[in-house]
């Protein structure tokens, strides 16, 4: 039988690491980094819009449905919906 004496003693609490204590800037910052050339990058613009009629070699014609920088949400015949990278389709005359 275990006596109250046994009980196991709370842990000891931590101390933060050095870096942790340090008062620099925070990490995160609300201005864009540049590179040292001056120009900042440019987010990418897919060449396809909302409503596109497109045209993928396995899953046949379609339309896009919404856009997230490369990636395509096309919705294909029979009501299949697929992503797609937008350099794996190609734009159909309507």
């Amino acid at each position: 039988m275990r006596s109250i004496t046994d009980a196991k003693k709370p842990a000891k609490a931590r101390r933060p690491r050095a870096a942790a204590l340090k008062t620099t800037a925070s990490r995160k910052t609300t201005e864009p980094k540049t590179p040292a050339n001056g120009f900042a990058a440019v987010a990418y613009a897919s060449k396809y819009t909302v409503g596109d009629h497109i045209s993928h070699s396995t899953f046949g014609h379609g339309t896009v449905m919404a856009i997230d920088e490369r990636k395509l949400t096309i919705e294909f015949p029979e009501s299949v919906s697929k992503q797609i990278i937008d350099a794996y389709v190609a734009r159909r005359s309507a």
